[in-house]
């Protein structure tokens, strides 16, 4: 069981203090998706996702969360996590008895958030 972040992407650039949504898709192999929840904090808290598609077992189901980026400028990163309907959660950390063909552990997705540089000449 996994749940993935496809948008922002890896270190793209976010105004601050603006509505951003945080999306992505999660899959249980064995029981329908239930929960996604979202950390904007590297794991410190989390906050539930909304989902986009209805459950089916066996099928990846999309997510979003609207965030409110910090008005504070730095790197976030975000993290994503799924449960399932046999209450089962994502784990998270990476379980070395897979080695490397396995990975359902939560992966980091560093953001930035800084005032966009203006691309115009003024002159």
């Amino acid at each position: 069981m996994k749940a993935e972040i496809a948008r922002p992407g890896v270190y793209e650039t976010l105004e601050p203090n603006t509505l951003s949504t945080i999306a992505g898709a999660a899959w249980s192999g064995e029981a329908e998706v239930t929960e996604v929840t979202v950390s904007t904090d590297g794991g410190a808290t989390w906050a539930q996702a909304e989902f986009i598609d209805p459950p089916h077992p066996h099928a990846w189901r999309r997510w979003k969360l609207d965030w409110r980026t910090p008005e504070e400028p730095g790197r976030y990163t975000l993290l994503a996590r799924a449960k399932d309907a046999r209450g089962r959660t994502q784990p998270d950390q990476h379980d070395p008895n897979y080695g490397t063909y396995v990975i359902n552990h939560p992966l980091p997705i560093d953001v930035f958030v800084e005032e966009q540089k203006s691309s115009g000449t003024h002159g």
